[in-house]
C-alpha cells in the first residue's frame, strides 16, 4: 500500500508546484501591468503640464500683440 501513495504524493506535489508557478506568473504580470499604467499616468501628467505651458506662452504672446496693436492704433 505505501508504494501506491508515493506516486499520488508525487502527482500532488507536482500539481501544487505548477499551480504555485501559475499564480506567481499571474501576480508578476499584474505588477508589470500596474507599473506600466503608473508610467503612462506620469507621462500623461508631463504631457499635460507641457501643453499647459505652451498654452500659457501662446496666451501671453497674444496679449502682448493686442497691447502692441492697441498702442499703435492710439498714436
Amino acid at each position: 500500500m505505501p508504494s501506491a501513495s508515493i506516486p499520488r504524493l508525487a502527482i500532488l506535489s507536482m500539481t501544487l508546484f505548477l499551480t504555485a508557478c501559475g499564480i506567481s506568473d499571474s501576480g508578476s504580470a499584474a505588477v508589470t501591468a500596474a507599473q506600466l499604467k503608473a508610467r503612462e499616468a506620469e507621462q500623461a501628467k508631463a504631457a499635460k503640464a507641457q501643453i499647459e505651458q505652451q498654452l500659457d506662452a501662446a496666451n501671453r504672446q497674444a496679449e502682448e500683440r493686442r497691447k502692441q496693436i492697441d498702442a499703435a492704433t492710439r498714436q
